[in-house]
């Protein structure tokens, strides 16, 4: 009971909360401000009874920073606001780990991760109020750092902030990571797909619109028995991507 009440006091006041899930498990990691400690929480939705965990502080400060879970077991945190450095929370041994750190601030950015080929990729987000067109990659089975790479056509497509990416086999195409939602700038939303092809470094606007302007704060995603994505955006609708057909069915947070 004291865990769980500790918690949720910790929750309530931090402004500078991310939050991704795994399972039945959600995580949440973040500063309260540029310079105060960095939590993370473990919030079990398993049962009725919703159980709530502080984890072990992180080492650094991350005010809203991009947050990954890799098998089920390693917690990444990117950056963050004024932040460059990296870090990583492995669940089972409970301990933190230093990340390479990144080549510039990527705020509100997305990251996900490539199984084909184990990089972390990492899309959009702002450098001193600038958002980003750039690609930055990590490989996770080497010793290097974030490498950072453009593309020749259509980079423009990839400048937007608050978006969420996914990837999955459609026709056979395990190749492309699609990215979808977000903000070009603060006044702008996003109101297409985009695909990024990470063999040829190519990416394209998908022939689809959006009839909702999704912005993703939370950057949380759920695979619902390996038949498709779910996302909360910041309105709190749910968007649902049938990944056999790429269809996207949204429901609003008065129908959830």
């Amino acid at each position: 009971m004291f865990i769980r009440t500790c918690s949720l006091r910790i929750i309530q006041s931090l402004k500078g909360m991310s939050q991704n899930s795994c399972g039945n498990s959600l995580y949440l990691c973040g500063s309260n401000n540029l310079k105060s400690s960095c939590f993370l929480i473990h919030i079990n939705l398993e049962s009725t009874n919703i159980k709530t965990e502080v984890l072990v502080n992180a080492i650094y400060s991350h005010y809203k920073p991009i947050i990954f879970i890799v098998h089920s077991d390693i917690i990444v945190i990117v950056g963050g606001k004024n932040q460059i450095l990296c870090e990583k929370y492995s669940i089972s041994l409970k301990k933190w780990r230093d990340m390479p750190v990144l080549p510039e601030e990527r705020y509100q950015g997305n990251v996900i991760l490539n199984e084909k080929n184990s990089h972390l990729y990492l899309f959009g987000g702002s450098t001193n109020g600038i958002i980003n067109d750039s690609i930055l990659i990590l490989n996770l089975r080497s010793v290097g750092g974030w490498e950072k790479i453009f593309v020749k056509e259509n980079s423009e497509l990839l400048k937007r902030n608050k978006c969420i990416s996914f990837c999955f086999d459609e026709n056979g195409e395990d190749n492309i990571i699609y990215i979808l939602g977000g903000k070009k700038n603060e006044r702008q939303k996003c109101d297409f797909i985009i695909e990024y092809n990470f063999e040829n470094n190519t990416v394209n606007k998908k022939d689809m619109d959006l009839k909702d302007l999704p912005c993703f704060d939370i950057n949380t995603i759920a695979d619902i028995n390996k038949n498709k994505f779910a996302f909360t955006d910041s309105n709190e609708n749910i968007y649902i991507v049938e990944k056999k057909n790429f269809r996207i069915t949204v429901i609003g947070s008065e129908d959830a």
